[in-house]
């Protein structure tokens, strides 16, 4: 009876002090999550680099993830700053332009003028949410930063140290359990690997297949979009809206027929085909699981846990799907 206080004593000890680890990192949750994410993608790299060593081959490998999508993302972001300032500070030349188009698409003249008037007052309200939210804005600014720096801290030492970390868990275990934990481990490990590494490849296509798209349109900086359209596709199903809707609008204010149809194309062609049939099969194909438990995982996680939630739902779906096969096999 004695012995077995002491271990009800420990075991809610252990539960407590990881309850109170979770609470002390969970403002950096979607930086440690992230950089788990780039680990896997990072990981067939560092296997090809491993005879220069374990340490160079982990820094190399994590830079070849890193440094491009942190080029393409802060680039985008000062981009796309400098395209709002410019909005704003031209605002009687952006009024006209879109009162032009508006013409040519054949709107009737009454409710052009409504626009018209309705046009300043809606700049002013834009301008005003933006000058009250400037504090929340530059707090998650930083929180973004910060969060980006630890991913790539994160997926370093992962890089590094996972091996040694589950070989450290393995001597809890008798040593008679060891070789099936160890079989079991290698079955997540597969996984996931499928698949993050699965996901990745699938948004570098979206990305290359959006360039010769915005060729066509004569879309200025397409170098720049087909990155952007990279990243979003990192996200499935809620982010390459976020390219498509902003360039349609530029589109606009020189053809709107223009617009609709780059509209179409590209939500067939960039969103609904990859999002809906591509991305589903072919990273279910890599990691095992099955394409509407995977998409449903993606949506669920992301609705219900933002950032973290959107990486660590499929990382749950992928965990039950490793149980399976390893009991199976």
């Amino acid at each position: 009876m004695k012995q077995d206080k002491w271990i009800i004593i420990l075991a809610i000890s252990l539960v407590s002090l990881l309850a109170l680890t979770f609470y002390f990192f969970s403002p950096l949750l979607d930086g440690i999550v992230m950089g788990i994410v780039f680990a896997y993608v990072a990981k067939p790299f560092k296997k090809r680099l491993e005879k220069i060593g374990r340490i160079p081959s982990a820094l190399i490998a994590t830079l070849i993830i890193i440094i491009p999508i942190s080029i393409l993302m802060f680039y985008g972001i000062f981009q796309g700053i400098n395209q709002a300032v410019y909005i704003i500070t031209h605002q009687k030349l952006f009024e006209e332009r879109l009162i032009e188009v508006l013409t040519n698409a054949g709107i009737e003249k009454e409710y052009i003028e409504q626009i018209r008037g309705i046009f300043p007052s809606l700049l002013s309200i834009i301008q005003n949410t933006l000058r009250i939210s400037a504090f929340g804005v530059t707090v998650r600014a930083i929180m973004f930063l910060m969060n980006f720096l630890i991913s790539t801290i994160v997926c370093f030492y992962a890089l590094i140290d996972s091996e040694n970390f589950i070989e450290r868990t393995m001597r809890i275990l008798p040593e008679d359990r060891r070789e099936e934990f160890s079989k079991f481990i290698k079955e997540v490990d597969d996984t996931f690997l499928g698949l993050w590494f699965g996901n990745f490849i699938v948004a570098m296509l979206i990305g290359l297949a959006s360039i010769p798209f915005f060729i066509y349109f004569n879309i200025p900086f397409t170098p720049l979009l087909s990155g952007l359209m990279f990243l979003a596709a990192l996200i499935p199903i809620f982010a390459e809206w976020m390219i498509l809707l902003p360039v349609a609008a530029y589109l606009a204010t020189q053809s709107l027929s223009t617009a609709i149809w780059f509209l179409v194309i590209g939500f067939t062609f960039l969103y609904f085909l990859p999002e809906i049939i591509l991305r589903p099969y072919f990273v279910g194909y890599t990691s095992k699981i099955h394409p509407l438990v995977l998409m449903l995982a993606f949506i669920g996680g992301a609705v219900m846990g933002g950032v973290a939630g959107f990486f660590i739902a499929p990382m749950v779906a992928g965990l039950i799907t490793a149980v399976y096969h390893y009991y199976t096999k």
